[in-house]
């Protein structure tokens, strides 16, 4: 009896796991022009996901491109950025091969700058007309506020308006401060291993580490982690752990969707490596001018991609609008740490928008 009582609890286990392998969901949103839709789109030749919530389709479309590359942040926006939704139609696009557009066998070229670009452009021209809107606002973190920059210089035609969080500027420099910050930090802390770690690996050279891609990322990684122990990535936080398990409560993420985010992330940024475009950038020379309004919200605490360089890039563009907004108790990602903040401030920025134009 006792067997026959173990053997159903392992059946009922791997009937819930079997379940939630195969199964995600999205909550339905009760309005009478609300969506909330998933949807797998051809893009490029590959096929990519999507969410689209909001309670009216009327409201203006704001896409958001997350960071990595092949880290969504769909699971994340969801939790703690869902109050938009209420003034916008939220798309949540997992990129090429990040999160639920994993696939394994993607080929490792495809994974390029150029690529990301045209993937935006496809999908931004295919949101147009499926909401009968002539613009999207766009908003990007980190590597996705990269992408941003790229796309709104690109065809600005599309875009209402900008908004870069985290933003990356300039690939030498941004990596100069943040290594110079780092070791600052362990000096300062008394922390011999970091220090040893941090000299043995030595400062940038041209935007790279002398063995940064060793090894996987060798020195790069080395530097981000120790960045983010000694204080220079989070705000008051020293590791990730409440957004991991964000991640993996996510209604719209799968056991097996889970499995993939990893491969998906490690994937992607392990090959655009050796895109030559992806190493070499610098938006004070690459982008000295835009042609829509443009707002850049960065964190007190963000040695990532240093907070003094993007006000002094967002002081040195010339763009119709603009603002530099500082958020004194975040880090790289003030979207997540102080998102009732930040929820209010796309929502003021917005309306900036439709004063301003």
């Amino acid at each position: 009896m006792k067997q026959k009582q173990i053997g159903l609890v392992y059946a009922i286990i791997l009937a819930f796991i079997l379940i939630n392998v195969s199964c995600s969901y999205t909550q339905k949103i009760n309005s009478p022009n609300g969506i909330s839709k998933i949807q797998y789109l051809n893009i490029n030749g590959t096929k990519q996901y999507i969410l689209i919530r909001g309670e009216n389709t009327h409201n203006p479309i704001l896409l958001f491109l997350h960071g990595g590359p092949g880290s969504s942040a769909t699971p994340l926006l969801r939790k703690y950025n869902f109050e938009l939704e209420k003034y916008f139609t939220v798309i949540y696009w997992d990129q090429r091969n990040a999160g639920k557009s994993y696939h394994k066998n993607t080929p490792k070229q495809t994974i390029q700058v150029a690529n990301y670009l045209q993937d935006i452009d496809t999908l931004v021209y295919y949101l147009k007309a499926q909401f009968n809107k002539e613009k999207v606002f766009l908003v990007g973190h980190s590597w996705g506020a990269r992408l941003g920059l790229y796309a709104i210089k690109r065809h600005p035609e599309n875009y209402i308006a900008y908004v870069g969080i985290g933003q990356e500027v300039a690939a030498h420099e941004g990596e100069l401060i943040s290594y110079d910050y780092t070791l600052k930090k362990a000096k300062e802390q008394g922390n011999i291993k970091a220090l040893h770690e941090l000299e043995q690996i030595g400062p940038p050279q041209s935007g790279e580490y002398a063995r940064m891609y060793k090894n996987g990322f060798g020195g790069l990684v080395t530097q981000k982690q120790w960045l983010l122990k000694l204080g220079g990535e989070r705000y008051a936080k020293t590791n990730y752990a409440d957004w991991i398990k964000s991640i993996w409560l996510s209604d719209e993420y799968s056991i097996l969707d889970l499995i993939n985010y990893s491969k998906a992330s490690r994937f992607s940024s392990g090959n655009i490596i050796n895109d030559v475009e992806f190493n070499n950038f610098n938006f004070f020379e690459q982008i000295p001018e835009v042609k829509v309004p443009v707002f850049f919200i960065s964190g007190l605490f963000d040695y990532n991609t240093p907070w003094q360089l993007v006000e002094k890039y967002c002081t040195n563009l010339n763009a119709p609008y603009k603002e530099f907004i500082l958020f004194d108790k975040s880090g790289h990602s003030p979207v997540f740490e102080e998102s009732e903040k930040f929820n209010r401030e796309i929502v003021r920025i917005y309306s900036t928008v439709l004063q301003k134009t």
